[in-house]
């Protein structure tokens, strides 16, 4: 009987959603991530400076340094995927931050400069003064979206795959380890309001072991159990 195999792809820097690959090459070292449309959105535009700024590198330093993938010449235009992409992420980051924006059409061009210096610069100001002009209050918390990861298709199964995410967690501090270990041996779920704690939780987020549900409020994810389960016997010695 034909099997089809389905596969959680799960962002490598957050835990949520993944929406694509994105590859680069850094000092040599060809590199990938999965991230969703905001993440690789801010990725590009965190790399755009750096692109332009930069020069085709020499056929001698690309053999010496062994290096597959090195830009040869300033960044193109979006295409017509990474302009729908970027959108997403700016509709996105105005919903995480209570902002109106027009679900369908043309992003305003405000909008799309407060989200490129937020992201890009951590600066809020375009961002509060629009929130300002529309009436809410910039000190609202941001919102925290549902994460609903989709199964795609692939090669892997899906226990390999998050074996693989688990790995690449690699150690944790000692607080996070023992955060993880308890919420997995209890429902899953935490909650602290404890400032050292609710650090190590965040960390255990960006991580990929947690997902945070609420204000101080977290839960554990498949990979964080995946990652108790292999490294069980280590922590238990």
């Amino acid at each position: 009987m034909a099997q089809a195999v389905r596969v959680r792809l799960v962002d490598d820097l957050d835990g949520g959603e993944a929406h694509e690959t994105v590859t680069f090459s850094f000092e040599g070292k060809p590199r990938e991530i999965e991230l969703n449309h905001e993440n690789a959105a801010k990725f590009r535009q965190l790399m755009e400076p750096y692109m332009r700024a930069s020069r085709p590198a020499k056929a001698d330093n690309i053999a010496a340094k062994g290096d597959p993938a090195v830009a040869s010449g300033p960044v193109p235009p979006l295409t017509q995927t990474q302009q729908r992409e970027e959108a997403a992420a700016i509709r996105a980051w105005c919903e995480k931050h209570h902002l109106p924006v027009n679900k369908l059409g043309r992003i305003p061009s405000e909008t799309r400069k407060a989200w490129q210096r937020h992201i890009g610069h951590d600066d809020r100001t375009l961002l509060d003064r629009l929130l300002e002009k529309a009436g809410v209050d910039p000190n609202m918390p941001p919102a925290i979206p549902a994460k609903v990861v989709p199964i795609d298709s692939g090669k892997h199964t899906v226990e390999a795959q998050l074996e693989r995410r688990a790995r690449k967690m690699a150690k944790l501090s000692a607080p996070q380890e023992k955060l993880l270990r308890e919420a997995c041996a209890g429902n899953g779920t935490a909650a602290s309001d404890d400032l050292g704690e609710r650090r190590s939780y965040e960390a255990l987020v960006r991580r990929g072991a947690m997902i945070q549900e609420a204000e101080g409020a977290f839960r554990v994810t498949e990979v964080g159990r995946v990652w108790v389960r292999l490294h069980e016997a280590a922590l238990s010695a």
